[in-house]
């Protein structure tokens, strides 16, 4: 069974380099990009529509667009179709009141995103250990 995450992010380079971090790992993980909040639900919508197993999980870009993160976990956690799903918030820069924000909209956690080459692999890495071979997902 492999897994999936679906990651909204705007920028080229961040998915690129999303992307290829976790085939040079060669992570069991399947990656699904979307560029801004409105593709997310469609994408979302369409799993339903198609009879596609939903993402295990969600990376969610601060700064999305047309809605922010906030206004994309309050809508997904107030659906019951999606609200099982984690949500990961990830914020080129990170302050009280977006963590409060996005904790308090129902984010399972936020993650700085990285500015290094090596900071990128090591977060990396501990992210997909943590929650796909710690964690018991759906």
């Amino acid at each position: 069974l492999t897994r999936s995450i679906l990651m909204l992010e705007h920028d080229d380079d961040d998915r690129y380099i999303t992307q290829a971090t976790f085939d040079e790992n060669r992570y069991s993980v399947k990656l699904h990009f979307v560029e801004n909040s409105n593709d997310l639900f469609a994408f979302l919508i369409s799993c339903e529509r198609n009879y596609i197993p939903l993402p295990a999980l969600i990376l969610l870009d601060h700064y999305a667009a047309p809605a922010d993160a906030a206004d994309i976990l309050k809508q997904l956690k107030s659906n019951p179709k999606y609200a099982h799903i984690p949500v990961v918030v990830l914020s080129g820069s990170v302050n009280k009141d977006i963590l409060a924000r996005c904790y308090a909209m129902g984010a399972s956690s936020v993650i700085k995103k990285p500015s290094s080459s090596k900071e990128i692999n090591d977060k990396i890495t501990t992210f997909v250990r943590y929650w796909f071979e710690t964690v018991e997902l759906l």
